[in-house]
This record gives structure tokens, sequence and C-alpha cells, in this order.
């Protein structure tokens, strides 16, 4: 019933929807028209068109905010948006969204350009979510032949407490690399929660490598009563309108694992400038398989960090024990990869994350698994090293952890 609702509201746009344009896009690019009007000191064009606004976004608080606005600016001048009625928490985070959403418009630091965070997708990938949480935008990349192209964007909510997620109920957004488990339908949820849900893999290995908790964590819509909420207004989910909800729902599959990368703010490349960290990848990881086909355990060795790494219970020296013993027998070591995801790891210095599908062969032994590493980049001369290395699990298939619950919509 609700899916129907927000479909019924929303035929005043099929044209737009048509042309792929986010039914959100359409909405920001009416606040913004009506904000320039004010702007321009064109009152009486800034109420015409913020009552046919509000026809036809019935839900948005801030269409209703702007509207009254202009009315007392009848009575008296007004000096700033919002100054008509006063400063409190609702008109912070107002005016906090207008800002957002009109950085957005008038700066777009993203149009061709790349972002630093996401060097490769796998051919399996069609698609990566890039959420920028300074910026309240969630970004949609479509991978193209290995190329990644901008699909869409969104305006997002997150955390009221902001971003980099340490413990339980901190209501902040964690900052990494996770990917989707699931899809949850919101007939099968509470209204605050809209028209559905995808849950994301919070904590994931590094998070609990950083004794980070938590659980939880969330994309999905908004109650049936609000257009959107505010910049920060929820304990920790990315939060995205409805009919943005129902548009970006084409681009995530849970079977494929659809990576989404949150990071504190994008910071943008030129293409030349990411082909070449695309170039340093590919060298750091043939490098590294070449010296594990050569059966030199001392060559093989020096890309694990002795001072860091740490995986399956075992430290450096644990390793480095179990693999002279594993490879004391072998004759041969034949290494494939195939399906490599690589991003430069947010919220950490010099951080970098492999996800690859292996076939490995040996005399003794052959296996074919999901791998991924974490590279951390070591100080002088000692380049980067594996902090990190494991068995990439799939989605869990027990029910996923309840989200954690959102303060005040917008």
């Amino acid at each position: 019933m609700k899916r129907l609702i927000v479909a019924l509201l929303g035929l005043a746009l099929t044209g737009t929807l048509l042309a792929g344009d986010p039914p959100g896009n359409v909405y920001e690019r009416s606040l913004l028209e009506t904000i320039k009007s004010i702007q321009s000191l064109n009152h009486e064009q800034a109420l015409s068109s913020t009552r046919d606004l509000i026809r036809q976004y019935p839900y948005s608080r801030l269409g209703h905010m702007l509207y009254a606005d202009l009315l007392l600016a009848k009575a008296a001048p007004l000096t700033e948006i919002g100054s008509g009625i006063g400063l409190d928490r609702a008109m912070r985070d107002f005016r906090h969204e207008i800002k957002q959403r009109w950085q957005h418009d008038t700066s777009p630091a993203h149009l061709g350009r790349y972002p630093e965070n996401i060097l490769f997708l796998a051919d399996d990938q069609p698609y990566v979510i890039l959420v920028d949480l300074e910026g309240s935008r969630v970004y949609v990349y479509r991978n193209e032949q290995g190329e990644l192209a901008l699909e869409t964007d969104y305006f997002t909510t997150i955390g009221v407490k902001g971003y980099g997620k340490q413990k339980r109920g901190d209501q902040k957004t964690p900052i990494g690399v996770y990917h989707v488990t699931r899809y949850i339908d919101g007939d099968e949820l509470p209204d605050l929660y809209g028209e559905g849900a995808f849950p994301i893999n919070y904590p994931n290995v590094w998070d609990k490598r950083q004794q980070r908790t938590g659980s939880g964590i969330w994309i999905h819509g908004t109650p049936s009563y609000t257009y959107n909420r505010s910049p920060w207004a929820s304990d920790g989910c990315i939060v995205v309108s409805n009919p943005d909800f129902l548009h970006i729902e084409r681009y995530i599959s849970p079977d494929l694992q659809t990576p989404v990368v949150v990071v504190k703010s994008v910071n943008w490349l030129s293409h030349d400038q990411w082909q070449q960290r695309r170039r340093e990848a590919l060298q750091l990881m043939s490098a590294w398989l070449n010296d594990w086909e050569s059966l030199d355990h001392e060559r093989y060795a020096r890309h694990y960090s002795r001072a860091d790494f740490s995986a399956g219970g075992r430290d450096f020296r644990a390793w480095d024990g179990h693999k002279r013993w594993v490879n004391r027998n072998k004759t041969f070591v034949a290494i494939e990869y195939s399906n490599l995801n690589v991003f430069r790891y947010p919220g950490e210095q010099d951080l970098m994350l492999m996800q690859y599908a292996q076939s490995y062969r040996s005399n003794n032994l052959n296996v074919d698994s999901g791998k991924e590493l974490y590279w951390r980049l070591g100080e002088k001369d000692q380049g980067w090293q594996i902090v990190y290395e494991g068995n990439r699990k799939l989605p869990a298939l027990e029910e996923p952890a309840a989200p954690e619950q959102t303060a005040a919509a917008d």
C-alpha cells in the first residue's frame, strides 16, 4: 500500500523519472528556485513557487517553513531565510539542509572527476554506492568496463551526532567500506523506515579489529508524514526520501553484495590521477603474487607488516611460522585472481582494501575462495604492507540486526 501511495504522488514527475533523474533532484531544484527568488528579493514569485512546491510535496516541512517565512515577510523584511520564525533546533536543521543542497548545486566538484576511494570494481559489480557524509550526498557510480561513470545522486540524512561510529548507541554513522546484505520491504517495517531498507555489514572485519561496536546500520526510507529528514537526524542509518529509495533500488543487489563506501568527504581526482592510483594498486598486487609463487619465503613475507599484521588469531610471528610449515613441501604454487575490488579505505591513514576471487593451485592443494587484503603504507622505505588477510565471507543468512532508532524527522 505504501508503495502505491508514493507512486500516485509522483505521477506529475513521470516525464522526469523516465529520463532517469531521481525524484529528489526534481524536488531539490524546486526548492532551490524558490530560494533564488528569495535572494533576488522577488518575494511574490517565491511565494507563488512555494505554494506550487507544497501542493506537489505536501509532506515537505522545509517547503512549509519557507511558505510561513514568506508570509511573515509581508509584515517585516526578511534578513535571512528563517529570520521571521526564530532560531530553534528545527530552524537550524532547515538552514543546514538548504546549505547542503545549495552547495551541491552551485559547486559540483564531482563532475568530470573520480572518487579517490574507489579504484577498481569487480566485473560482476555493475554499481557502487558512495556516501559523502559532510556533503549529505549519496552517489551511484556505474561500472563501464572498468571505468567509473556517475549514474545519479541523492540528498541523504546521517546520524544526529555526525559520523565516525565507535560504539553502540553513539548516534553516529560509520566510516568505511561495506556491502549490502539483504533487502527488507517496507510492508515488513514500521512506518519510520519508509518504503524499505538495505542493511549493510557494519561492523566489518576492520571495525571489529578497531573494537567498534553496534549494529543495524541500514540504508532506508522516511516516514510517510515527511518528505525527507534533515541532514543529521538518524541514529546512524543512511536515510533517503521514499521516492529516492524506490529509485535507488534499481542499483542495489544484495545477491551481488553491492559495495557501499562511506566517507567523511570525497577527495576528487582527475582521470590521470585516478589511473595512476589504479596502476600502483595492480603493481602491488602483481609483486605480492609473484613473490608468493616464487616459493622464496623471505620475498613473500616482506609484503606483511611485522608490527601490525593480525589475522585469524595470529600475529606476524605466528603467521610466519605457520606459512613456513605449510610451504615446506611445495614444489609449485600458481595463483590467479578475478573480480577485483580496490578501495582506498576512508577514515584511515594510508589504508587500502583489496577484495577478489582467488584460484590457488599447488602440488598438494587446490582451493577457490573469496579473499580480502588490507594494506597499509609503512614508514620510510617499507612501502605498502599487508596488515590483514582473510577469506571474504558471503552475507549472513540469519536475520539482520534491528536498525538503530532514528531521531526526530525533518
